[in-house]
């Protein structure tokens, strides 16, 4: 048994991925495998990143645009809405009188364009409010809200 030790037969029998047995190549243990791994990361694919990046780029660009073209017409959206909150409000408190389309131009900027519909008791308030839009012209150009408030008599 001592001979089958000492002629290099336990250096068959002990695991390689432990890093014990010396490679072919002469390398000893995981550093080896490391060298040959980062060898291997690093064969001739320079440039390929950048190419990648290239593509996707744009794409996320794009993506960008749009979500803050997106975020602008839903703030937008709620600053019409309010204003046509505040107008009826305004007509309620002044009995159908005051001035419901000055009340809408302060709260949603002077470029709201307002409307008012009367009927026996109740008043229905339209706001309709510009948002820039993209060039691509994807998001809508006028967003609108409405309002109706109940006449006290």
């Amino acid at each position: 048994m001592m001979d089958r030790l000492r002629s290099g037969a336990f250096e068959r029998l002990r695991p390689t991925w432990l890093g014990w047995r010396r490679p072919p190549d002469g390398r000893f243990g995981l550093l080896g495998g490391w060298r040959r791994v980062r060898a291997w990361l690093s064969r001739g694919d320079s440039g390929s990143v950048t190419a990648e990046f290239a593509v996707v780029l744009p794409a996320v660009v794009a993506v960008a645009a749009l979500l803050l073209g997106l975020t602008q017409t839903v703030c937008v959206s709620l600053s019409c809405q309010d204003a046509a909150r505040s107008a009826a409000r305004e007509v309620v408190i002044h009995r159908g009188e005051g001035d419901p389309s000055g009340v809408a131009s302060r709260v949603a900027g002077g470029s709201a364009a307002t409307s008012l519909e009367r009927s026996d008791q109740q008043v229905k308030v339209s706001v309709s409010c510009p948002v820039l839009s993209t060039p691509l012209g994807v998001l809508p150009g006028r967003v609108n809200g409405s309002a109706v408030a109940m006449l006290d008599e």
